[in-house]
């Protein structure tokens, strides 16, 4: 029976390009949504522009054009990135939309109902040389919980804690590098600590990663769980709070981002004039399935915040979440002050998606551990797993079928049971894709390519020229049907790649199409599928 699925990946701010942090996030969730695909079921792939906030207020008056110029060219942008990377969403679009105000105004209604808000006076960082209130993430100093150095306001990268900015030791203002003074400020605030044992009733029904488990119920503990301040002070863009609730204020953009999950899938059902499928998807007793791929530093809104607006709506919960971590490059985190910022556009314009989506693949797996893009263990990777190992199976052998049998692939193979070696590793490839062990996939990959590049070896097809055409023939097909089933297991992770074998093979490749072998199939005249990869000097392999 076919499933429906719903996935999702946290928003990418409209504020600059999409890097190698947003597309690693999209390539572990496209993989998936491929593999979903290949086995036949409805995928519905959605993620949007986040375009509310204090970040893209100031990249406007930075860049010194209209702010929603900036968020169209920006969503524009990005869609054409991911398409580069054969990321294509069903629904892309960004959260400064009319369905996600109507979403917004209506969850307010019900918080409203349910006394579920209240306003409170409290103090906040101020910067008195831009004259504004500083977001969580436009403060920087040392984590109260561990005290590391060059920590958010909201939460630390180092020991994952979130606190209060008011906690954070030594503030300085990201914007104009002076230090904060604190301002009094009336602010509204959502009251979710009465959710705390719906939250744990859901995490108690899902497959989270053990570590994820716990640093969620963590976060749910009496010294971490607040209620959450949902507004903020002009200068600001986003949506206006009604001034029946309070006066000069506006929504908090992750409040209205999160309900973007919501409100753009609304759109897509409703543009497909589909409104049931939204209900089927949101309702309490559905059975469809939903998954968030998220990074671990949106944990706390994605695991707890996320919840709670789903409790208000009376709408179901996610069917699992999936977290990768930090990207770092050559062991640094990226950062443009470290001058190790990767931009997808810098990133096309000396490689390729295909490599990209292969090295990352080879690196994640469903524990939430840092990705280091290493360009020497890159360059290495790509040569030897794609070049010297997958493609070879099938240039070494395509000689022999053009020059000697016109590329018709004979009627039976030569040795049936080495070919049910490789299709017998099916289930456990399954296995893995639905886990998310995409490093665990290429390495069963990897000892197939080892296991038949020695077999072609052993066995020398080249002596068979001048003594048996017929065991040639036989052989070469093995061979070819053996890359064959190798290149199905690859499909979600290289496209590229596989629509170039799909023309050398003369057909379309499908999970389903696994235990078909051909025989006396013709195929096309073989052209390179891939070649080897060079490193630029624009990208400094010593840092």
């Amino acid at each position: 029976m076919k499933k429906n699925i719903l996935v999702t990946c946290a928003f990418p701010y409209s504020n600059g390009p999409i890097h190698l942090g947003h597309i690693l996030e999209h390539i572990q969730a496209d993989i998936w949504v491929k593999y979903q695909r290949l086995l036949g079921n409805n995928v519905y792939f959605m993620s949007s522009d986040d375009s509310h906030g204090t970040a893209v207020l100031l990249k406007s008056k930075e860049l010194n054009i209209n702010i929603k110029n900036m968020i169209y060219e920006n969503f524009i942008s990005h869609k054409n990135q991911f398409f580069k990377f054969n990321i294509i969403h069903d629904i892309y679009y960004n959260t400064n939309s009319k369905y996600n105000k109507l979403f917004l105004i209506n969850l307010i209604k019900k918080c409203n109902k349910n006394n579920l808000l209240y306003i409170k006076n409290i103090l906040q960082y101020y910067d008195i040389k831009k004259k504004i209130f500083l977001p969580d993430r436009y403060l920087i100093g040392i984590c109260p919980k561990c005290k590391s150095n060059n920590q958010y306001g909201d939460n630390c990268n180092i020991c994952g804690g979130f606190y209060n900015s008011l906690n954070l030791l030594k503030p300085k203002s990201i914007i104009s590098n002076s230090i904060p003074i604190l301002r009094n400020s009336k602010n509204l605030f959502l009251n979710i600590t009465r959710f705390k044992n719906n939250i744990l009733d859901w995490l108690k029904n899902i497959k989270l990663n053990e570590c994820i488990l716990n640093q969620l119920i963590n976060f749910l503990s009496t010294d971490n769980l607040f209620d959450w301040n949902i507004s903020r002070d002009k200068p600001y863009f986003g949506f206006r709070i009604p001034s029946n609730i309070i006066n000069e204020k506006y929504f908090y953009v992750w409040f209205d981002a999160l309900l973007g999950y919501i409100s753009l899938f609304y759109k897509f059902c409703i543009k497909n004039n589909n409104k049931i499928l939204f209900y089927n998807f949101w309702n309490l007793n559905s059975n469809y399935e939903i998954y968030n791929f998220i990074g671990k530093d949106v944990l706390y809104f994605h695991g707890i915040l996320w919840p709670c607006i789903l409790e208000i709506f009376n709408y179901r919960k996610p069917t699992n979440i999936i977290v990768h971590g930090h990207i770092l490059v050559n062991n640094i985190k990226m950062s443009k002050s470290y001058g190790n910022f990767i931009t997808i556009c810098k990133w096309l314009n000396y490689f390729d998606s295909d490599s990209l989506r292969y090295y990352f693949a080879s690196l994640l797996s469903s524990n939430v551990c840092d990705i280091n893009f290493c360009f020497r263990n890159f360059i290495n990777k790509i040569n030897s797993d794609l070049v010297n190992k997958f493609v070879n199976i099938a240039s070494r052998n395509s000689t022999f079928l053009e020059n000697k049998f016109n590329n018709i692939l004979s009627n039976k193979l030569w040795d049936y049971k080495f070919y049910y070696l490789f299709l017998n590793k099916k289930n456990k490839i399954n296995d893995l894709y639905l886990n998310f062990n995409y490093s665990k996939i290429l390495l069963e990959i990897n000892i197939l390519f080892d296991i038949v590049n020695k077999y072609i070896n052993d066995n020398k097809p080249w002596y068979f020229f001048n003594n048996n055409f017929n065991k040639l023939h036989m052989f070469c097909t093995t061979i070819i049907n053996i890359f064959r089933v190798i290149s199905i297991y690859l499909y979600p992770i290289i496209p590229n790649i596989i629509k170039k074998v799909e023309i050398y093979l003369n057909e379309v490749l499908s999970w389903d199409s696994l235990n078909n072998i051909l025989l006396n199939h013709k195929l096309s005249k073989y052209n390179v599928l891939y070649s080897k990869i060079f490193y630029n000097n624009v990208f400094d392999l010593n840092k």
